[in-house]
């Protein structure tokens, strides 16, 4: 496997991780308006999203996340060595871009966070960010792809109580910070299994659809 895809991989995720953690640390201190830090939270994290699908969607595809790379293989779109290999580049960028957040924001480069998310509205918001993002990474075609899943992950920051984590390396890593956007370490296994289902929903209805083609 090439080594520019992984690479891809894991700066895209490392920088993701850095705009949602980071943004999450300057909009508590700039403001103690829970609506209006979430709203900077969310454009934040969206327009990031949108400018590393653009400029890394052609060298790895740009998933910058598990559920998605779990999604393409089981839809046969990458091999399972390729997997693998993306799997771990997503999980080294995202604890290093929350490390380096916290240097930036912290007083220390490492602090668990203590906040629980956990009862059936979080599960249930968990289910309906990750099915739309695999839905859109595994439907939308290069040229909309950057457009439409930073759109529907700034959407869901405000429709889902559990602000569309939608991504494991995403959740693991943001146990390591006690910015605003973190979470409880307890509260990652949940979180975690709901996403890698709702990517196996998705890819076996895309399999399907394939198949009937």
């Amino acid at each position: 496997m090439k080594i520019d895809k992984l690479i891809a991989e894991l700066v895209g995720t490392a920088t993701l991780l850095i705009s949602v953690v980071g943004s999450s640390f300057m909009a508590d201190q700039l403001t103690s308006d829970r609506a209006v830090a979430l709203l900077v939270n969310a454009a934040v994290t969206a327009s990031t999203l949108a400018i590393l699908i653009k400029v890394f969607a052609s060298i790895s595809g740009a998933h910058f996340n598990p559920a998605v790379s779990l999604a393409a293989l089981m839809t046969k779109r990458i091999e399972l060595t390729a997997f693998f290999g993306y799997v771990i580049a997503q999980f080294i960028g995202a604890v290093f871009g929350v490390l380096l957040a916290n240097v930036m924001f912290s007083n220390s480069i490492l602090t668990l966070s203590n906040i629980e998310r956990s009862g059936t509205g979080q599960i249930v918001g968990e289910s309906i960010a990750t099915l739309g993002l695999l839905f859109l990474a595994l439907s939308a075609d290069a040229k909309s792809a950057w457009k439409l899943i930073p759109l529907w992950i700034f959407g869901a920051y405000f429709f889902t109580v559990s602000t569309s984590f939608a991504n494991p390396a995403v959740t693991l890593s943001r146990s390591l910070t006690d910015a605003p956007s973190g979470i409880a370490i307890s509260s990652v296994p949940l979180f975690v299994l709901v996403q890698l289902l709702a990517a196996a929903v998705v890819a076996v209805v895309f399999s399907r659809k394939a198949r009937h083609e």
